[in-house]
């Protein structure tokens, strides 16, 4: 019978239960445990195999994919390289030093006890500490950049959870030298201004990369204790600069005597080879100590050698000169007509400070006269002076590797005026840099080819033993020729009755130009009668040039504000000195000592009875009866010549061209009333 069937049949009334129905199903009993066993072997046996496939297939993989989602590559700055001047003395260099970095977790219940230890040792603030040190972070700065002596007594105290981890601190050994070229770098020496950050990817070099935790921020949470082994970097990437520490150092001294003497807004000064462009100081005042730069204004950070354009006034002059001489629009024998010190343009007036009636161009410049400049510019009009002042560099920035260099502005020539086209030729209505005016003039002192200023001479790896020399570079602005040309015209500048005359070294020649211009008052936009910019630029020695200097004073205060006065004797002690430690010899013969009157008088009694007149000097044009005096003509120019020889009432006969070398009759009292001078070109 049926399990269905059996449950359905109906008991009969009276009959009794038999041992059949009260039994219970073994067979479905055995089979349903049968079942469950099965399902259990089998569930098992899935779970065993994943468990296999995870921990011995796949289980490299699936750790290494762990790995990198909590320990990355975290990066550690090298050492950073040094900046060394042109002769490997130190500008800037890092010193090894430790910063301590604790492991909060690791501390505990001990942190408050951690920081009362610590905090003294460390000039820390206590309580500050130990709440830093009490949080469930994994990581947390001690103090950064620590001696290396105290951080070894730091160590020797056996702290569970706190680290030391090697770092290095940008130390500047001649502090505020040469400041504002080579800048500053930050507590995670990080370049912030100057070579420091201009250079900053270089200096920096490779990161170190070890392993540490992070969180899922990309948060920094531990790095490796002591006894894990740090990379460590025993290369470097170094910057040699042009610079010369020592010619720097004069250059500073000599723009700090004039804000001393001066009281000025701020100076600055530029030294120049002429032949390479290497920059051999740049410097601004006031100045500032790179080690303690956050305790110094932002403003004194500035590098105003570049990052101020100003109007550069009569030292523009120079440049205006030479594109008249390249250009045909000036000769050497000619004299201008100065106008009596003024001339009339348009509507305006342009005045000189002293009046004069005809000048030749040493003349012209010797003066600096803004009359004869002007007829200048007029005969070359505005595209030809435009064309050569872009040439000479203006409104061009240099190319320096430090940021913050101003380009200067100088019109397009289809605005200029006729008065606006003077004003421009002699220095105003254009502006330019420090940095600009003396790379201008290398063109004059290296044989009419423009030099670019080279700041950085090498990149150094340390490492690998490499150096890659950046070459300088150049190219021709006039021709060699007229460069000498216009040195001998600016010769005249430092001599007797010239604009800097204090400016003159004693046994080198110099060919340089003043400036001395009016600043814009920025309230009523016209030029201001008591601010000034005082200028000067120069060669030296004139016959070879070995230094370009350029030296600017944003108003200087009292009486004196001329250029030739205020930043002329700057130049007379950068100039004397470092042609000195260069070795370079001397080209002008030293100054005869004046003889005593005694010896005079006698020599003169001895030769017989004479007129106390007869032993002072004669005055031009004076001689014996019926002769007139004989100047020396050697080294003039013919207009020079000519001027001299109509002031002495002389007739002049002229051969050939260029500088007087050969004269008949020579120089002293003549009868004949004539004089015949041999001409020949410079060099």
């Amino acid at each position: 019978m049926s399990f269905w069937s059996r449950i359905g049949r109906t008991q009969t009334p009276g009959r009794q239960p038999t041992e059949r129905d009260v039994t219970p199903p073994t067979r479905w009993i055995k089979g349903r445990l049968l079942l469950t066993i099965c399902a259990m072997f089998c569930l098992f046996g899935v779970v065993g195999w994943r468990a296999y496939r995870l921990q011995i297939v796949e289980g490299p993989r699936l750790s290494e994919m762990a790995r990198q989602q909590y320990l990355k590559q975290i990066e550690l700055p090298s050492k950073r390289g040094s900046i060394l001047d042109r002769h490997g003395a130190p500008l800037a260099v890092s010193v090894d030093v430790d910063s301590i970095y604790a492991n909060p977790r690791m501390l505990s219940s001990k942190a408050p006890l951690v920081a009362q230890t610590l905090a003294p040792m460390l000039d820390l603030d206590a309580a500050k500490l130990a709440k830093r040190l009490s949080t469930r972070r994994y990581f947390a700065w001690v103090k950064r950049r620590v001696p290396r002596t105290l951080a070894r007594r730091i160590k020797a105290l056996n702290i569970r959870g706190l680290f030391l981890q090697p770092e290095s601190r940008r130390y500047y050994p001649n502090r505020g030298l040469a400041a504002t070229v080579v800048g500053f770098a930050g507590i995670d020496s990080k370049g912030l201004e100057g070579i420091e950050r201009s250079l900053d990817r270089w200096l920096r070099g490779p990161p170190q990369r070890i392993a540490g935790l992070r969180d899922a921020l990309g948060r920094r949470l531990w790095t490796p204790p002591p006894n894990v082994e740090m990379p460590v970097h025993s290369s470097s990437h170094d910057v040699v600069l042009s610079i010369d520490r020592a010619i720097q150092h004069e250059t500073e001294a000599a723009l700090q005597e004039i804000m001393t003497e001066h009281n000025p807004k701020w100076a600055a000064a530029v030294v120049l080879d002429p032949a390479t462009g290497d920059v051999l100081a740049m410097a601004s005042v006031p100045a500032f100590d790179p080690n303690r730069f956050s305790d110094a204004s932002p403003k004194t950070w500035r590098n105003r050698a570049i990052t101020d354009a100003f109007e550069p006034g009569s030292t523009l002059k120079i440049f205006s000169v030479a594109a008249a001489l390249a250009t045909g629009h000036a000769k050497d024998s000619e004299l201008i007509d100065a106008g009596k010190g003024r001339v009339r343009i348009g509507r305006h007036w342009i005045h000189d400070s002293k009046p004069h009636d005809e000048l030749s161009l040493r003349d012209v410049l010797k003066k600096s006269s803004n009359v004869c400049v002007s007829r200048l510019a007029l005969r070359m009009g505005n595209k030809l002076l435009y064309r050569y002042l872009r040439a000479f560099g203006f409104a061009r920035r240099t190319g320096i590797p430090l940021s913050g260099e101003r380009r200067g502005t100088l019109r397009n020539p289809r605005r200029w005026s006729k008065v606006g086209l003077a004003n421009i030729a002699f220095g105003q209505g254009m502006t330019a840099t420090v940095l600009q005016i003396a790379r201008a003039m290398t063109a004059l002192g290296n044989d009419g080819v423009l030099m670019e200023p080279r700041l950085v001479l090498r990149l150094r790896n340390t490492g690998s033993d490499t150096e890659r020399e950046l070459p300088p570079k150049g190219r021709r602005v006039i021709s060699p020729s007229l460069a000498k040309r216009m040195r001998y015209l600016l010769g005249g500048v430092t001599e007797r009755g010239g604009t800097a005359e204090e400016a003159a070294l004693e046994r080198y020649t110099v060919a340089g130009k003043t400036g001395t211009a009016q600043k814009v008052d920025r309230v009523t936009g016209t030029y201001a009668e008591d601010k000034w910019l005082s200028s000067f630029v120069a060669l030296t020695p004139a016959s070879k040039p070995r230094l370009a200097i350029a030296i600017v004073v944003d108003e200087p205060s009292g009486e004196e504000h001329y250029g030739g006065k205020v930043a002329g004797p700057a130049f007379r002690r950068i100039a004397q000195k470092a042609l000195r430690y260069l070795g370079v010899r001397p080209d002008k013969a030293a100054a005869r000592p004046k003889k005593s009157a005694a010896p005079q008088r006698l020599r003169a009694r001895k030769s017989g009875p004479q007129d106390e007149d007869a032993l002072a000097p004669p005055l031009p044009g004076e001689g014996p009866r019926g002769a007139v005096l004989v100047p020396d003509f050697t080294g003039m120019s013919i207009a020079e010549a000519l001027s001299a020889a109509r002031k002495a009432h002389l007739v002049l006969e002229v051969l050939g061209s260029g500088q007087a070398t050969a004269q008949s009759p020579g120089p002293g009292p003549s009868r004949q009333g004539r004089c015949r001078v041999s001409f020949r070109p410079p060099g």
